[in-house]
């Protein structure tokens, strides 16, 4: 049986391998049973000298290349340098590595996430972004932390529709890098997402709370996930809109 496959998109100024160490509650809850592609940025921004709290893995030296998916220019207009660039990578892994179930996202790379989901749910959505002719199916499910929408007027386009794919949004309610209100507006472009909120900043928590969910959330998607004590996770749960909301504390 052929393993699910989930690609995975860093945020702004990381890459696939510190995303690896920030994710490794996610990998821990995938084990063995889904295959993870973690993909670098094509936009080299320079250097990202890590904290050694970052550094848990022992095999890794404190120097990264600091990578994007794009990079915003403020001025007379917004701009995204680069997602045209980005957008060919997106369409050439879809080719060659895919087809992928799902994706997990972090900040910019949550932003894109949805992008690409977007643009696979609407083929033939006319609108200056593209991932060309591929003919990778739609997305399965979405697990987006610190998301955001690509705040490109030119872009708005994307956003019109609902997107019907089943999505986990995780968010920090002291996260000062994309603010809760932030993520909040993303959440209603989507059908019914669920919401996982923790009293914390701009991460992807390590906690058992978080994990029960991730897991929860994953199940029907990666059948041999075991998600009996689904219930443990929810410290409380409410309903927000058309959202799923669980708190509970980093």
């Amino acid at each position: 049986m052929t393993k699910p496959k989930i690609l995975c998109l860093h945020g702004f100024g990381e890459n696939a391998e510190l995303f690896k160490i920030r994710s490794r509650n996610f990998r821990a809850i995938v084990g063995d049973h889904a295959e993870l592609v973690y993909l670098d940025g094509p936009i080299d921004i320079g250097k990202l000298h890590t904290t050694t709290g970052d550094l848990t893995e022992s095999d890794l030296s404190n120097g990264f290349t600091n990578l994007a998916w794009w990079w915003m220019r403020r001025g007379w207009s917004y701009e995204a340098r680069g997602i045209g660039k980005t957008l060919d990578l997106i369409s050439s892994v879809l080719e060659e590595q895919g087809p992928f179930d799902g994706i997990l996202g972090f900040s910019q790379g949550a932003a894109l996430a949805i992008v690409i989901a977007e643009l696979l749910a609407q083929k033939g959505l006319e609108g200056p972004l593209s991932l060309g002719n591929t003919a990778h199916p739609p997305i399965k499910f979405l697990v987006l932390a610190g998301a955001f929408q690509m705040e490109v007027p030119e872009y708005d386009y994307l956003y019109k529709e609902t997107l019907a794919v089943p999505s986990l949004h995780i968010m920090g309610t002291y996260d000062t890098v994309v603010e809760p209100e932030r993520s909040r507006t993303v959440q209603a472009y989507f059908d019914k997402p669920q919401v996982f909120e923790f009293v914390g900043g701009h991460f992807i928590p390590q906690s058992p709370q978080c994990a029960r969910v991730m897991r929860a959330f994953l199940a029907p998607f990666i059948p041999e996930i075991d998600a009996e004590d689904n219930s443990a996770g929810r410290s409380q749960s409410v309903s927000s809109g058309s959202a799923d909301a669980i708190s509970a504390a980093a």
